[in-house]
């Protein structure tokens, strides 16, 4: 039997691939600033001050997190959304989780937004 697919799934299906694209390029900058070419101090440990200083040093910082949370939160909840819609639901526990993943995503998001606005 042939299913049909609507072109929200095509979109949801595409988007997942660019994210994942795209968290690959954040993933590996995040790391090289943060954790591997960073200025630790005396003791070796990154703490919240040198973060804050290196974030602040350019307003590029600010978009490149603007962006990468969002990115972050589509990927990882349209990713277990994918899995979780194998399993064929009954009657309306799809809707829930659907709309239960969007206040996740919501909090998630704003929360994020404000302690980078908070943050710089």
């Amino acid at each position: 039997m042939v299913e049909r697919t609507s072109n929200q799934s095509l979109w949801t299906w595409i988007f997942q691939r660019i994210s994942g694209l795209f968290l690959a390029f954040f993933l590996v900058t995040h790391l090289n600033v943060h954790h591997l070419f960073h200025d630790f101090n005396a003791t070796g440990i990154i703490n919240f001050d040198s973060v804050r200083e290196n974030l602040s040093s350019s307003g590029l910082w600010k978009i490149y997190y603007f962006l990468f949370v969002p990115f972050i939160v589509f990927h990882a909840l349209n990713g277990l959304w994918g899995i979780i819609a194998d399993y064929r639901m009954p009657g309306n526990l799809s809707i829930i989780i659907k709309i239960i993943f969007w206040i996740i995503a919501a909090i998630l998001i704003i929360t994020a937004f404000f302690t980078l606005k908070n943050l710089f």
